[in-house]
Order: structure tokens, then sequence, then C-alpha cells
């Protein structure tokens, strides 16, 4: 609210000096008071919102030195492995117009999907950011002198650049691993050249398009440079960091070191946990999470929980070898494609959700987009949507190997479309969330993922009158299409699904 009285303020002064101006002609004196002005409304605007973080910081400091609580750590969650049916088709099979039963899943979180879709065919993914990622509790504005210098973080292979100011004589140390030493560690940091790295922090989010969980290991990184990799002051000023950000962190001990654990109201697979408030606090250093811990459990104001919601984030591309990929049906579907390894190592140590909608609006890297898009476009343009539909399909059913996750990684592990492309083999949910992803973006079709059990398809709502087995979702009709069966087109569901109710997950 502080930033757009800001804004106002300094537009009512602005207009009127104009109006002065085009009046005197005396534009470069009018300008300079202007720009004086403004800039004495920037820094008392950064002064009060230093010294509300300031005060907020140093109410919560007083709680931390207070002792902290006990808490179980509960079992991670496994990831659900269910066997996958091995699928055949035959292509007399009849397609019926039957109204297939559903129970619809509860509220999917759409808060923090992208803030729009990708325009009808479009190539590049500029335009597509999260939306309602945390927030800082007030503006923190970066105040760097002449003697900072630009300086390189290396995340996921790719050099993230940095303004960093020369470390203070005295750095910051904690004497002992006790509340009142972290304490007194979070006072100190609470000043303008630890806000200066969180605004840097901050700045490459949103430059780079990180997620929450990217924006988690990047102030990880951040952290290690100035207090050493692992150390107890690097993960306070790591936890600094992501609090003044707006995450929902927690601070704790065990044994002789710390830790973090982020708030989730999402299931994160394979974590451990401890449950605060009815709110799931991951601890993301595995090596302590089987420790006993005493935790500070405070919340900082207008604290918001992390997400596991992602889009393309911007990784210095690292090609991957080249592999083929072609439609059975559709011979002039065939493309060559290369990936991105450094996406691919992120994706690798992304956390598993069992939002599924999420690894479909993550869309495809640009890299995969520049080869398979152009292929695909040529291919279905000014067809109807159901054959465009059918081509699309029958690309994705015949054009990738198949095997359960179980044979190929030994756990069962749902692949972003970007990770489809490169392993030798997917299953029904990584088809199915790679065909919703090409529907939604080159025929601009609303899809919807089903869970059987042990299975996952789609189905799609089309603009014109389709024949086949479909569900009505919220009074629309949503037609069956199953990226798995080699040979099934557009509205044919499986007798033994048929008997099934699905849960339907709305994208």
């Amino acid at each position: 609210m502080r930033r757009y009285l800001l804004l106002g303020l300094t537009l009512l002064v602005l207009f009127p000096l104009k109006a002065q101006v085009e009046k005197e002609g005396d534009f470069e004196k009018m300008k300079k008071e202007s720009q004086d002005m403004f800039e004495q409304f920037k820094q008392q605007a950064n002064k009060e919102f230093e010294d509300f973080r300031k005060k907020a910081n140093d109410e919560y400091a007083h709680f931390m030195e207070e002792a902290w609580t006990s808490y179980a750590v509960k079992d991670a969650e496994e990831i659900p492995m269910e066997p996958k049916p091995v699928i055949t088709y035959e292509h007399e099979a009849r397609v019926t117009n039957d109204m297939i039963e559903y129970d619809v899943i509860e509220d999917v979180p759409t808060d923090r999907l992208p803030s729009q879709r990708l325009p009808l065919a479009s190539i590049s993914n500029e335009d597509l950011v999260l939306v309602g990622q945390p927030e800082p509790l007030e503006p923190i504005m970066a105040t760097f002198d002449a003697s900072a210098t630009m300086q390189s973080l290396s995340l996921y292979g790719s050099s993230i650049k940095v303004r960093v100011e020369p470390e203070p004589k005295k750095p910051i140390k904690l004497k002992n691993l006790t509340e009142k030493s972290i304490a007194r560690m979070w006072k100190k940091l609470s000043c303008p050249y630890y806000d200066n790295i969180a605004a840097e922090c901050l700045r490459q989010r949103k430059a780079c398009n990180l997620c929450d969980w990217a924006y988690v290991k990047l102030t990880e990184k951040m952290a290690n440079k100035y207090f050493g990799e692992g150390t107890n002051e690097s993960i306070v000023l790591q936890m600094y960091i992501l609090v003044q950000s707006g995450y929902q962190m927690r601070i704790a001990m065990a044994e002789n070191r710390l830790t973090l654990l982020m708030g989730s109201n999402e299931k994160i697979y394979g974590y451990k946990y401890c449950e605060m408030e009815g709110i799931q606090y991951y601890i993301i250093d595995r090596s302590l999470e089987d420790k006993s811990m005493l935790i500070f459990d405070r919340a900082f104001p207008q604290e918001k929980s992390l997400s596991l919601a992602l889009v393309q984030p911007k990784f210095s591309l690292e090609r991957t070898e080249k592999q083929t990929f072609s439609a059975q049906d559709y011979p002039e579907i065939t493309v060559t494609v290369e990936t991105n390894k450094n996406l691919l190592d992120f994706y690798n140590d992304y956390p598993v959700s069992g939002q599924w909608n999420y690894y479909s609006h993550a869309s495809l890297s640009e890299c995969v987009k520049r080869d398979l898009y152009p292929v695909l476009q040529k291919a279905i343009e000014g067809k109807k949507e159901v054959e465009a539909v059918n081509m699309l399909l029958n690309f994705v059913q015949t054009g990738f190997g198949y095997s359960s996750d179980q044979d190929q990684f030994g756990y069962e592990r749902p692949l972003y479309p970007d990770e489809t492309f490169y392993y030798p083999y997917c299953d029904c949910e990584d088809r199915s969330i790679l065909f919703s992803c090409l529907v939604r973006e080159l025929v601009g079709l609303d899809v919807v993922l089903l869970s059987y059990p042990g299975h996952v398809t789609t189905a799609v709502h089309f603009n014109e009158p389709v024949k086949g087995d479909y569900l009505l979702v919220r009074d629309e009709k949503y037609v069956i299409c199953e990226p798995t069966w080699p040979g099934a087109s557009v509205g044919l569901c499986a007798d033994k699904f048929k008997e099934k109710k699905p849960i339907v997950m709305p994208m």
C-alpha cells in the first residue's frame, strides 16, 4: 500500500510542475526541482520502510530469545506406487457416446499458476510468469554505494549476476548456538547492508523467473557466499533473506547445527516435516531430519507459504544430445529435439508434487519449442479441432517409448514436459501432462486430467460437436482423449475405466 501512496504523491507533484514548465519555459530548472523532490520522497519512503521492517525484526528477535519448542518429526510421505496398465487397443473398437461418472477433486491450487496462458502457438515464454509469490512486508529498496561490484553466483549451471558490497570490517559471528546468540545475530542482520542482499535476491527472482524452490536455492547460494557453505551463520542469513522476502519459514537447532523448515500448504513427497498449527514445515537439510529438533515457531508478519508451482526459469542453455520423435500415423510429424541439461538438473532436484496441473503449466522450454512447435504448427494448420487433437494424440501415443516409473527410476516420478523428451521412457501421467500442454498451447482448448486407480488420462473441451465418451465439468462437455493407448482416437474410453469414477483435476 505504501508504495502506491508514494507513487501517487510523486505524480501529484510532477504534474503541476509539468504545467508550470510549459508556462514558463524554464525546463531544466523545473526538471531539477522535480527530481530533487522525487529523491526526497524516495529517501523518506525508504527510511519509513526500513524503520517499519526494523521494528518488525526487533520484535521477531525478541521472541527468538525465548526457549524454542521441541516438535516431533513426522515421516516423509512416500510417493504413491500404483501399478500402471500396459495398454493395447484394437482399432475396430466402437467409439460410444457414454457419459462418464466422476468425482471432482478438492479445490486445486490456482493462485500460484502462470498469470496468463501462452498466446496460441507461441514459442517464447517471456510473458509466462508466476503470480502470487510471497512479497516483502514492505518494499526493500536497495541502497548500494559506489563500492558495490557485480559478482556471479552459479545456479544450475547458470551465472547469476548480483551486486555485492565489501564485507563489513567486523563480520557477524555466532558466539555459540543459543537462542540469545541467534537473536543477536538477527538484530545485526536487520540493517541496510543485509537488506541490500535480500533486495538483490528478489531482483534476480524476477529477472530469472525463479519459482519458490529455485529462490530457496538462490538464497542458499547467496548466504554461503557471505558466511561459508553450510555454516550456522549462513543458515541464519538465508532465513533472514527468505523471511524478509515474505516466505513462511522456521529455523531449528539440531544438535550443533541449524537448519531451515519451509512451510507449505501443498503435499511435498519425500521430505520429513514437523506440523505446527496445521501447517506442514518440511526440513530442507535431509542430513538433519532424523535429529531431535528445537524450533523457533514464531510467525513473521504477512508470511506466505512456499508453492511448487513453476514456469520455465531462465537458466543458461547446455544442450543435450538430439533425439527424434515421430507420429506413427502422420509421417509429416517427425521432429528432432534437444533439451537443456541445466533445466533437467533442476527438475531432477525438484521436490515431487501431487499437483499434476503444476507439471502441465510449467510448459516446455524455449529450446524444445524452437524444434517442436513449428513442425506441429505446420501439421495441424487449417485442421478442424478434432483432427488437430487426433494428430497431437497420435504423436504422444506413438512417438515415445512406454515404461513404468518403477522400471525406469525405481520409484514413482511424474515428468515435466521437457523430461519426456529426454528420458528413454514415459508412462501415462507423463504423456497426459505433455498432451495437455500441447493441446492448450497449440490448439487453444481447455484440458482436464483424469485420475483413475493406477492410470491417468485426459479430457478436452471442444468448441465444436465431437462424438465419443465424455464428462460434464462445470456443465461443459469434456471428451475423453487417451494419450497412452496407441491408436485410440478422440472420444474413446476403455470399457474397464467406464466402470470406474475418475477424479477430475481441472487445469
